[in-house]
């Protein structure tokens, strides 16, 4: 996505984005990510997407682990055989 100009970025795609960083955005603040939160954190962001984006990510969200997903870490490579 970074050698495409945000013009030229599908909304569907922009919609998807909006919700994944509003959420990842929610989960570090320790906030619930509902569909009023999200709706929150986009609008603030002066973004602006179909409405039924929030509920169903949401939705999708719900019950997940979301924490363990966001973990970035490496894990030590195997040994060179050789």
């Amino acid at each position: 996505m970074a050698e495409v100009p945000a013009a030229e970025v599908p909304q569907a795609e922009k919609d998807e984005l909006f919700c994944a960083y509003a959420a990842m955005i929610l989960q570090d603040s320790e906030l619930e990510i509902s569909e009023a939160n999200l709706n929150t954190l986009i609008k603030a962001a002066g973004g602006s997407i179909d409405a039924f984006f929030p509920t169903l990510f949401a939705k999708m969200c719900q019950g997940k682990d979301i924490e363990s997903m966001l973990k970035f870490g490496g894990g030590g490579g195997g040994g060179g055989g050789g």
